[in-house]
């Protein structure tokens, strides 16, 4: 018997043009795009959702409503695996929603308000501390300041209070969202963002993994890693407090996530004109959760609110598969092999010779990070090790050189311990 069956039932949308030949460097033609775009809302999306999505209260600006009680009764009334009819049902609607639909759903009264209250004082606690500590600070996609940000919430969270973080983290609905787009066995990361009164909305942007990346970068990944890279994370909001509209909740381009060049549309600025034309926004309460695809594009409101600190707790979880089978020491790697990189250099050798043989070696990818060390550049990333031994190359710095700026790498992912101290070579 094929257990899971609502997998099978996933619509599958593959692109299979090529990415660079179709969009040299980031030429996106937005005439293309403007009129493609107007695919996003059909004119039966509502119809429709009521029909597609049964086990939802209907949508509200197609974004489809779920009601927190009902999901936790069908959910208590059966386990989490793959014969339960509840669980099943369940998972197959919310990734229609998430996969093939308008991307986007809402669990109302997703989390108990008494453990949402004492979690809430948690976070006040540490924003206050790292306000005290902290020389500088950053943010995705908005300008650095301008909000409170708690990177890595999730650890300091388990560390201040260990009590509430279990009670937080057990929530049955936030576990079943996750194993529905995921599978078992997710990575959780949390980051809270705290919003002032005033505070400018963000740049319409998609998230991790190519959200964070330049177009001069995203057309060298082939088009089904563009349409992959969307299967590989979940992302959420737990709302802290009442998010009215004024406050400025996340605003989103339902069906957005299936529109091919999406992670290169964004920031063109006639698309982000269309965006603010057509974009929906749908007020929250203490305790709502929403869930979204990483590939729709979306951006936090502005909070013209007089008094409102918009507090939400943002989930980004991970596919268990995202990362290799063997655990390697890189670091040792690399050192081994950097005299003999180095000498190419110096006997004439281009860097970008030996870049292949770097790239087999190193981190590519600069997350996983400590974002309280390792500072975001907005929708920049930190340089990668591959990055920083190639700067070594470049500038011909010597093996002990590259050694200090490898074991700087190295504590800039760390999540605690002393400060970095410059050793003495």
């Amino acid at each position: 018997k094929l257990q899971f069956l609502y997998l099978i039932a996933r619509p599958t949308t593959m692109q299979t043009h090529r990415l660079t030949s179709e969009c040299p460097r980031h030429a996106v033609n937005i005439g293309a795009n403007a009129q493609r775009a107007s695919a996003f809302f059909p004119e039966a999306a509502d119809e429709a959702i009521k029909v597609d999505y049964p086990l939802s209260e209907g949508n509200i600006r197609q974004i489809v409503v779920y009601d927190g009680m009902k999901v936790k009764m069908m959910l208590n009334n059966s386990t989490m695996d793959s014969s339960c009819s509840n669980f099943n049902a369940l998972a197959s609607e919310w990734v229609r929603v998430l996969d093939q639909g308008p991307g986007v759903l809402v669990v109302k009264n997703a989390f108990d308000r008494q453990n949402l209250e004492r979690v809430s004082k948690v976070f006040d606690k540490i924003i206050e501390e790292e306000r005290k500590t902290r020389k500088k600070s950053g943010d995705h996609f908005a300008k650095a300041g301008t909000n409170d940000r708690i990177w890595n919430s999730l650890e300091k969270h388990a560390v201040e209070d260990p009590e509430s973080f279990v009670e937080y983290y057990n929530n049955p609905i936030l576990a079943a969202v996750c194993k529905a787009w995921l599978g078992p066995h997710y990575q959780m990361t949390a980051q809270v963002n705290s919003s002032h009164p005033g505070s400018a909305a963000q740049d319409p942007h998609c998230d991790y993994h190519l959200g964070f990346r330049s177009n001069k970068e995203c057309v060298q990944f082939p088009a089904h890693v563009h349409r992959m890279s969307q299967y590989l994370t979940l992302q959420g909001a737990i709302a802290h407090v009442n998010m009215p509209l004024k406050s400025g909740p996340t605003t989103f381009l339902p069906y957005s996530q299936n529109y091919e060049r999406n992670y290169l549309t964004w920031r063109d600025e006639r698309f982000k004109k269309y965006y603010q034309e057509n974009m929906v926004q749908l007020a929250l309460s203490k305790g709502d959760a929403v869930f979204f695809n990483p590939g729709l594009i979306h951006a936090a409101g502005k909070n013209i609110s007089s008094s409102i600190e918009r507090t939400a707790n943002l989930v980004q979880v991970s596919s268990a598969f995202g990362q290799p089978m063997e655990t390697l020491d890189r670091h040792r790697i690399v050192k081994a092999i950097y005299p003999t990189l180095l000498k190419s250099v110096e006997d004439g050798q281009p860097a970008t010779q030996n870049k292949n043989a770097v790239v087999a070696s190193t981190f590519g990818n600069a997350f996983p990070t400590n974002l309280d060390r390792d500072v975001p550049r907005g929708s920049s990333p930190p340089p990668s090790m591959a990055d920083v031994v190639m700067e070594a190359l470049e500038q011909k710095a010597s093996p002990d050189t590259l050694g200090e700026r490898l074991d700087h790498y190295k504590w800039l992912r760390k999540t605690h311990g002393p400060a970095w101290q410059k050793p003495k070579l």
